[in-house]
């Protein structure tokens, strides 16, 4: 069947459908499958409605390229192109990405932060301790170290300093 002209309009064969979006939760169960019991974690996973689905991963330690492809070989193992093509990145978490989850802060320790809170205050030090979901940062202009809580944080990741 061809596609024809039609009332200014191309028309076209049955077969050109429009695409189911695969779901993200699939995919985040399909990562976290693969990743239980290792040292690398989930970190996040988009779906585009173009099925461009990105994955990001992060370590306690660090993330080696051949990390990111295994997730990827396992990723595609357990979907099927077949009901649903999509493009698939696998990709490790970013020296300057904001935080997302408690375990990278955990990771961090040591380095220097920079914190955004909910309220548009900033915080910078160096974090030295994360625990019940709040983290410590100590600062050079003061003595006492800064608790925060982690549900006041709006963002915050590491910052080079040289």
């Amino acid at each position: 069947m061809q596609s024809e002209w039609r009332g200014g309009r191309f028309k076209f064969p049955f077969f050109f459908r429009k695409r189911d979006m695969i779901d993200s939760k699939l995919v985040e169960n399909i990562v976290n499958e693969y990743l239980e019991g290792r040292e690398i974690f989930l970190v996040g996973v988009k779906v585009s409605k173009n099925n461009i689905i990105t994955v990001t991963i992060d370590s306690d330690s660090k993330v080696v390229v051949e990390n990111c492809i295994e997730v990827s070989k396992y990723i595609e193992k357990n979907l099927n192109r077949d009901e649903e093509d999509f493009e698939l990145t696998v990709t490790s978490f970013g020296l300057g990405e904001y935080f997302v989850m408690e375990r990278q802060y955990k990771k961090n320790i040591g380095q220097n932060i920079e914190v955004v809170l909910d309220d548009g205050s900033k915080e910078n030090g160096i974090l030295t301790e994360v625990s019940d979901g709040k983290i410590l940062i100590t600062q050079k202009k003061k003595i006492e170290p800064v608790i925060i809580e982690l549900i006041t944080v709006k963002k915050s990741r590491v910052v080079i300093s040289l």
